[in-house]
């Protein structure tokens, strides 16, 4: 069982200023992402480049996507096979999360789907929140998929409980200067920040840089070589 964090001083009701969550396999189920967004994603990747080629915002991803692709003059077809191809491959480029979100919105506002959150994700966020802990999301999702997300679950529009979101446009996840980057943006020392994840990798970039860390372990045991508390869920995690 996770042991209870120390309090920073006598008055602090929290050992952190900051809670910075990660979405897949933490907040929500990875079979959300992967049964229900990506498949989505890939089935409507033609289209979406149909209907939008000339919008001046796709035409701006589209760019990027081409350079990463070293395809210059890559055809509307061909961008459409790069990005299914990318998708299956598990990319994290930052164009592809783009324009993922893009086609996920189009889900969300049709009532395709809601987004995913575990109840008690839910529910300590929410408590968290109210007892006065500015909260975070840091996701390889981008930041306008995040928002749509949170905005669509089936406990309402939870939005409103999040101070900022980060994306990979902020560095890779697994970067510990990316974890740097983040506190610097928030104006807090690294050890304010309280980081949760279920990815061990992201941890570890996450302690390098000085951050408090929580390894979600929703579905099995912590590994053996976990460097830092572990949880089953949200209500074993203590941030203070």
């Amino acid at each position: 069982m996770i042991k209870p964090f120390l309090f920073l001083t006598a008055v602090s009701a929290f050992a952190y200023e900051a809670v910075l969550t990660d979405i897949e396999g933490t907040t929500t189920s990875i079979s959300f992402v992967h049964d229900v967004l990506f498949p989505y994603a890939k089935q409507n990747a033609r289209e979406f480049l149909s209907n939008h080629w000339d919008d001046p915002e796709v035409a701006g991803i589209v760019g990027e996507v081409k350079k990463i692709a070293s395809s210059p003059d890559a055809s509307q077809e061909e961008i459409a096979e790069t990005l299914v191809r990318w998708m299956e491959e598990d990319k994290k480029h930052t164009p592809l999360k783009a324009l993922q979100g893009m086609m996920w919105k189009d889900g969300y506002e049709q009532g395709d789907f809601q987004g995913h959150v575990y109840p008690d994700a839910y529910e300590k966020l929410s408590e968290w929140k109210q007892a006065g802990l500015a909260l975070y999301v840091y996701s390889s999702g981008s930041v306008p998929a995040q928002k749509l997300l949170f905005s669509h679950t089936g406990f309402g529009d939870m939005t409103p409980l999040f101070s900022g979101y980060f994306d990979t446009k902020i560095g890779g996840k697994k970067e510990p200067a990316s974890y740097a980057a983040i506190a610097k943006e928030l104006n807090l020392d690294p050890k304010e920040v309280l980081f949760l994840s279920d990815l061990l990798d992201e941890i570890r970039a996450a302690q390098a840089a000085g951050m408090g860390t929580v390894l979600l372990c929703r579905e099995g045991a912590a590994p053996s070589e976990c460097p830092c508390e572990t949880a089953s869920d949200f209500n074993s995690v203590h941030p203070r």
